[in-house]
């Protein structure tokens, strides 16, 4: 609490005579004589003064020149992160045109192909006719049964017709020895392209394959005199001969 101005003189007074050795008492009397002193009420705490913070603010001061000192180096590249997940296959493009360079190559190459093929069937041509007198053709299924108008052995016969790109004829059903039978004259025979030498009674075709078709004459095949090789007859029979009578048709298979 504060004092006022008269109460703190009065104390100070009161301090005075004590120390002057003034009576006190009589002091008071006179004291009491005077008027009422009046004091001041008690004091009271003031407001709290205003933060300088809550005052407006000054103007915003113009923006300093850039330092010139200089810019440091860059550092490393970081760590590279984690592979992302793959993408959803974009959809299939339409497909180009095919190029006219393409077209021209694959007409080109067919129409070689067909030139290479007109080739070796006049090759063919000229093979047969060179080796081949012909009198008689007869095809059925995908075999051409060729006459070479020529008797001989055996052993020339396959030769003669390996040359001209077949082999000695021989039929595998019905229908082929059929068409053998029709090339012969009356009273002729052909060699078929069968034996046994091998193994005596075993007849396998040329190529080392056992025989599965035959139409043999009744009593044969007998082996009169190690007869090995096969004739036709021509009522198209068959009966077994040796192989060194030179007087059998030569007939080849294509």
């Amino acid at each position: 609490m504060h004092l006022c101005q008269p109460f703190k003189a009065l104390v100070l007074a009161v301090a005075l005579m004590m120390s002057s050795g003034v009576d006190i008492n009589k002091h008071e009397e006179n004291m009491n004589a005077c008027p009422v002193i009046q004091c001041c009420a008690p004091g009271t705490n003031g407001l709290s003064g205003r933060d300088g913070r809550d005052g407006e603010k000054g103007p915003k001061g113009e923006k300093g020149d850039q330092g010139a000192g200089l810019r440091g180096l860059q550092g490393f590249p970081g760590k590279a992160g984690p592979q992302g997940t793959k993408g959803d296959q974009g959809p299939q493009g339409e497909k180009g045109q095919k190029g006219e360079s393409a077209t021209f190559d694959a007409l080109q190459r067919q129409v070689t192909a067909l030139e290479k093929n007109i080739q070796t069937l006049q090759a063919d041509v000229s093979r047969h006719q060179k080796f081949f007198s012909l009198r008689w053709v007869k095809s059925v299924g995908k075999k051409t049964f060729m006459s070479t108008g020529t008797k001989d052995s055996f052993k020339n016969g396959k030769s003669l017709c390996a040359k001209a790109g077949g082999a000695l004829a021989c039929p595998h059903n019905h229908a082929e020895n059929t068409a053998l039978r029709e090339i012969l004259k009356d009273s002729e025979q052909a060699y078929l392209g069968m034996s046994d030498v091998q193994t005596e009674g075993k007849f396998l075709y040329l190529n080392g394959e056992p025989v599965t078709y035959t139409n043999w004459n009744t009593g044969e095949p007998n082996d009169n005199k190690n007869e090995d090789c096969v004739a036709m007859y021509d009522n198209g029979k068959w009966n077994d001969i040796v192989c060194s009578n030179s007087e059998m048709l030569i007939i080849c298979e294509f």
